[in-house]
């Protein structure tokens, strides 16, 4: 089973609110941006019938509200496909011409994410989804949203581990795709 495929009630809900260009729900979930789990209320209606917990400081509800404020921003949905590989997409650079952002300040704030506390995540991964979405592209800037809201989890919570394997396959996926459009030799295996 690929990791995409995973099952998550969430994201199957936040998925067919996007088939249904249901403009109302998106709209409740961007209420939530920039604001922890429970502070919008018009959130609640849509994402509260997926908790586990009550608790807003478990990581897998602040990945509930986190992911569905952050989809509602940017719909896109791209099986397989990580948000360090969204954001490769999203850079401008002479093999990707309509790329709108400049590849530096795109890796500077991938850089600034990593280098985070974990309080400070929300903020980081809504600039970077914002830039995904801002560059456009429809799928070629989606993000695979299981991926993405199990990763939030581990980017939220205390195994330093499992947050290490997240920054360390966004990054591949993003300068992984940097060595390939320069030409450069991949050095993986060489350790």
């Amino acid at each position: 089973m690929s990791h995409s495929t995973i099952e998550d009630p969430l994201v199957d809900y936040l998925l067919e609110i996007k088939r249904k260009e249901d403009r109302g729900a998106l709209a409740a979930l961007r209420s939530g941006l920039g604001k922890r789990p429970g502070e919008a209320p018009r959130m609640i209606p849509h994402v509260g019938k997926f908790l586990r917990s009550a608790d807003p400081e478990r990581p897998s509800v602040i990945s509930a509200f986190l992911t569905a404020s952050l989809f509602a921003k940017h719909p896109e949905h791209a099986p397989g496909r990580s948000l360090g590989s969204a954001l490769w997409n999203a850079t401008r650079r002479d093999s990707n011409p309509d790329g709108k952002h400049g590849e530096a300040g795109v890796e500077s704030r991938l850089t600034a994410l990593i280098d985070a506390h974990s309080d400070d995540i929300p903020r980081h991964l809504e600039s970077l989804v914002s830039l995904c979405e801002s560059a456009g592209g429809g799928n070629r800037t989606g993000i695979d949203w299981y991926e993405f809201r199990r990763d939030v989890i581990s980017l939220v919570g205390d195994d330093e581990k499992r947050r290490e394997r997240v920054h360390l396959r966004w990054a591949r996926d993003f300068w992984q795709n940097n060595s390939r459009s320069t030409g450069a030799n991949s050095q993986e295996g060489t350790d």
